[in-house]
Parts: C-alpha cells; structure tokens; sequence
C-alpha cells in the first residue's frame, strides 16, 4: 500500500506544483484535438475547391470518384434516395451534362470527427446564354480510406427568380 501511495504522490506532486508536462498536447487539453479539427476543415475546403475544378472542366470521372463507394443519399425538393455507387458514376458517365459555369458561395464548414465534415452553403449553376441559377447546398463529406467523399448531398433549388 505505502509503494502505492508514493507511486500517486510522486505523479501528483508535480501538477500540483504547477509544473508543466513534457508533452504539450499534455500541457492543453484539447489542443491535438483543434489541430485535428483544423486540419479535417482544410481537407473538407480542398475537397469543394477540386470539385468545382472537375464541374467547370465537366471531367466526369473525376466528379463520380468524388462519391462514397458504399452509395450516398440523395435529397432536395420533397425527395429522399439512396443511389448505388456506380449508378452514380453511370449517371455522370451518361446523361450529366456539365454546367457552362459554376461556383460555390458562401459555404460552412461543421466537423463533426475526425472523419466527417458537414458542409452547406450555394452554388451557382451556369446555363448557356442565361443567368445562373442559384441552389441550396448541403453536403456530408466521409472518409473513405486516406480521402474524403461525399456521403450525402441536397441540391435544392433554384431559388426563385435566378436563371432569368
């Protein structure tokens, strides 16, 4: 019991004396924590900054690699489905058509873990020889692997009176 109790003490000594431990993630709580917050954020903006990339460049495998192979949830306007990985990269394969400009406004970044970044925001989708329409962004990006892909998405809109 003695060896126990020398044992506490010779550990709590210290931080009652305010000494500071070795390590800094130590010395601050929650500062890895931050760091990993700040780091996921900046991954989620590099994400959405190459995925306009490949929407302006309409490079339609680049876009359907940027989807969760597990599938993701698709809603907006009063609906709700879950699209298959590769109906997905069919549909961008196939019938997409890219848009004649695009560019995201106003986008929020919300980590939720380590893995997974809330993102909301609009878009503008440009159609030739008229004004852009303005949608409703929300996406959750995943982790897959090393990357981020995009486990849900609600496109919602247009907003009314864009598009004229």
């Amino acid at each position: 019991m003695r060896k126990g109790l020398l044992a506490i003490l010779a550990l709590a000594l210290p931080v009652a004396a305010g000494a500071q431990p070795a390590h800094p993630d130590r010395a601050r709580p929650g500062a890895a924590a931050r760091r990993g917050v700040s780091a996921v954020r900046a991954e989620a903006e590099a994400f959405m900054a190459g995925y306009a990339r490949d929407l302006r460049a309409g490079d339609r495998a680049a876009i359907a690699a940027r989807y969760d192979r597990r599938g993701s949830w698709r809603v907006g306007g009063g609906t709700k489905r879950f699209e298959p990985w590769a109906l997905t990269r069919d549909h961008y394969a196939g019938p997409w058509t890219p848009p004649a400009s695009f560019a995201w406004s106003d986008l929020s970044y919300e980590v939720l873990g380590p893995d997974a970044v809330l993102v909301t925001g609009l878009f503008r989708w440009g159609l030739a020889g008229r004004d852009p329409l303005i949608f409703s962004y929300t996406g959750l990006l995943v982790r897959q692997g090393r990357e981020l892909r995009i486990r849900l998405e609600d496109e919602s809109g247009p907003a009314p009176g864009t598009g004229g």
